[in-house]
Parts: structure tokens; sequence; C-alpha cells
């Protein structure tokens, strides 16, 4: 049970003890008689209420997926896997995020074990002014070419910690990348254009951090598992 639920027992409780200890002529005393033999009553009326505000929420953020659908498949949008797939899972991520690190494992996989996904990236770069560089640099290399994004992408990834300008400049040279186009071109409009949108779609959705994913028609907060993930888009 959440933290706030415990906390509205308790002030359900202590407003009982303050009606138990007013006079009997103000309070209905088969009322008061009832809640003391069935305190289960709140606990469960608390329950009701937390799977009612949980729907609700459900419903308004397939409200938000419908309206900003076209944001979210973007056909512009940074992606891995089958371009022409109708089973997607978009991710917002943060390039310095360690549970992004370990949620890109699992997407790995998902892609490998099956030809028909497609996987599309937002950047959402909340953590540091690194995380906004990166970004910039995998948009920037996204218009260069599209499959060595894709392998920038899975090289920082899986790389472990932050991502210093060593590791930075290493993994440019793999891929055949001069970090000095990428420096010149790193506040080019259309690439800050690009990352606004990103930023403001996953502002307009309610993102309050990374990883975030949409699957199917649900908005999913946090890590979740290969599994998890799996299990969404075959209810498709």
């Amino acid at each position: 049970m959440k933290l706030y639920n415990y906390i509205l027992i308790i002030f359900c409780f202590s407003i009982l003890s303050i009606c138990l200890k007013a006079n009997s002529n103000d309070i209905d005393e088969k009322i008061k008689d009832f809640i003391l033999k069935n305190p289960e009553i709140i606990i469960e009326s608390l329950q009701k209420f937390e799977v009612k505000k949980e729907n609700e929420k459900k419903i308004e953020n397939k409200n938000k997926i419908t309206t900003l659908s076209k944001q979210i498949y973007n056909s512009e949008s940074l992606f891995e896997g089958n371009e022409l797939s109708n089973k997607i899972i978009v991710e917002f991520f943060d390039y310095n995020c360690s549970y992004c690190r370990r949620a890109h494992q699992d997407l790995k996989k998902i892609i490998s074990e099956d030809k028909n996904i497609k996987v599309i990236y937002k950047n959402y770069p909340i953590l540091s002014e690194n995380s906004l560089k990166l970004a910039k640099y995998a948009l920037m290399i996204s218009e260069i070419d599209k499959k060595k994004f894709i392998k920038f992408h899975n090289l920082i990834l899986t790389n472990k910690g932050m991502i210093n300008d060593d590791i930075l400049i290493s993994i440019l040279k793999k891929l055949n990348i001069d970090k000095n186009y990428l420096e010149s071109n790193i506040n080019d409009d259309k690439i800050n254009q690009k990352l606004k949108n990103d930023i403001d779609l996953a502002r307009n959705l309610g993102l309050r951090g990374t990883p975030a994913f949409i699957i199917s028609d649900e908005i999913f907060f946090g890590y979740i598992d290969k599994d998890d993930m799996v299990s969404v888009l075959n209810q498709q």
C-alpha cells in the first residue's frame, strides 16, 4: 500500500479519536460503534479509491497518447528494428541514466528475438549538461548516417558510468565521426528543434524522469523489464 494511504488511515483514526472524546450528543453513536468494530472498512475504501485514481490516470494517459500520436510516432524519429512494424515500443531516455542502460539491454534482446519490433528512441536529457550534449551528438550522427547512430547509441548505453571526453572520442573514432564537425554544429537550428520536440513531448505526456515507455496505449513510468514489455506488446 502506498505511503499516502497510511497517512490517510492515520488521519481517519485521528479524526475518530477526536470524535470519541467529543460530546456523545454531537456524533452518531451507531456510526462510531460500527467503524470501531470494522476498521477494515477504512482500508477497503482507501484501496478502492486508489484503484479508481489509477484507472482515471490510465484513461488520461490514453487520451494524451491519442492526442499526441503524430509526435510520438513521427516518421523522422530515431528508431531501431523493423521500420514498418506496428508493434512499437517508444522509449524516452537519458544517456547518463543507469536504468536506461539496463532497459537498453532488454530492448536489444527484444529486437533480436522478434524481427517484427520497432523501437523508437526519444531524447529526454534531464540529468546533466553532458546528457544534453550527447543527445545533440546522437541527432547529428543520425543526420549523417542512421546506422552509425544505432552503433553510437549502443556504444554509449553499454558503457559503464559517465561518458567522459576520452570515452566519447574513442567511440567517435570507431565510427569515423569527426568530433570537431559535431562541435561546430552543436547549436544547429534543426538539431535544436528536433531535441526541443522530444523534450516538449515528454513534458506534455507528464513524464517525470527516465526511462519512460509508451507501449500500445499505455505509459510506463520508470524501468520495466523485458517480459513485461513483451507481455504488453502481445496484448495488441
